[in-house]
């Protein structure tokens, strides 16, 4: 999996990815000083176009066309326009050195509704860390 000297490719890309979504962590409290919630949903919406038509070019335009996959995509994007706008709601009102830790827990959630709807399990050892990050949210918001 790993070439000599080199990152696997997976690894480089959760790297570029918390880089990228550490900044955009800081912009969002930046901008939140300035604007309101819905203003940077809008503006973080007309950022997103440019890369979604990058990413349909490289596609030559021909997106999937699963009923279940398409209806996912676009809920996908109605849930996380709706968590940004309550993501910029909490960084306008709360430390960015509090609101991006808690709100960086949603895989608690995904981990729930995966076990739920999914029959994923979760072991002894993942409950564990899975009741220690429910209590870092007290810890962090204390």
């Amino acid at each position: 999996m790993r070439v000599e000297g080199r990152l696997p490719r997976w690894l480089a890309y959760c790297l570029a990815c918390l880089f990228l979504w550490g900044v955009w962590g800081v912009l969002a409290k930046v901008a939140s000083g300035r604007m309101s919630p819905k203003d940077e949903q809008i503006l973080f919406t007309a950022g997103s176009l440019p890369v979604a038509a990058a990413a349909l070019w490289r596609l030559k335009g021909a997106l999937e066309t699963h009923r279940i996959g398409a209806l996912c995509g676009v809920l996908n994007g109605v849930f996380a326009g709706l968590g940004l706008i309550a993501y910029y709601v909490a960084m306008e009102r709360g430390p960015a050195s509090v609101v991006a830790p808690v709100t960086a827990l949603f895989p608690l959630l995904t981990v729930l509704l995966a076990a739920t709807f999914l029959r994923e399990r979760v072991n002894r050892f993942q409950a564990a860390g899975i009741a220690a990050a429910l209590v870092s949210i007290f810890l962090l918001a204390s």
